[in-house]
């Protein structure tokens, strides 16, 4: 298998999200907006934010900071040690404001983006990230910073392969935790 170097920006375009105005941070709404929260780093997807109450958006919000089902995020402050270099897809259209601490990854027509979704967290791709953080407290990136990243990908029928395989498991996956919480509850309510 033949592999190609690029840097991500020659593969993707990574967007900042928008700044938003805590004035208009609502406890309901129309539109809820991302948060770091939203990352689980640990599992590499999307979760929703429970940490607070405030998640709602009542301002006004360009549309193309409104994203679309099965887009990719990610995060652009490493509030926990290990967020940097995670991703997440959007459950659902219509529904979620991409903040200024949130990127949005668009592949172009060499990266397929269930293959971009597993590349962005691999080791190669987070080490360099890690590497070039600004160092304060709460480190953080940038989309330049993503797209200056170095990585070596295989030709696009092969990235295709790789991100539907690694997609189908995740669901299964995916599915084995949502039976295991029930089977969890099931049990606690026989207990009970």
């Amino acid at each position: 298998m033949e592999f190609t170097k690029y840097k991500l920006g020659d593969l993707m375009e990574v967007t900042r999200g928008m700044s938003l105005c805590g004035k208009h941070y609502a406890t309901e709404g129309n539109l809820m907006r991302l948060t770091l929260g939203n990352f689980d780093y640990h599992n590499n997807c999307f979760k929703d934010d429970k940490s607070k109450d405030n998640l709602y958006f009542t301002g006004s919000v360009k549309k193309d900071f409104i994203l679309n089902k099965d887009d990719i995020i990610t995060p652009l402050t490493e509030q926990a040690i290990g967020l940097l270099g995670s991703t997440a897809k959007i459950p659902f259209s219509g529904k979620y404001i991409q903040s200024q601490d949130v990127a949005l990854i668009k592949c172009n027509e060499k990266l397929y983006p269930d293959f971009a979704f597993y590349l962005i967290p691999s080791k190669m791709v987070r080490f360099q990230l890690s590497a070039a953080a600004q160092q304060t407290k709460i480190r953080h990136t940038s989309p330049d910073k993503i797209k200056d990243c170095t990585v070596w990908v295989p030709e696009y029928s092969v990235q295709k392969k790789i991100g539907d395989l690694l997609t189908t498991i995740d669901k299964k996956i995916s599915i084995n935790r949502e039976i295991n919480r029930n089977l969890e509850e099931l049990a606690k309510q026989i207990y009970d």
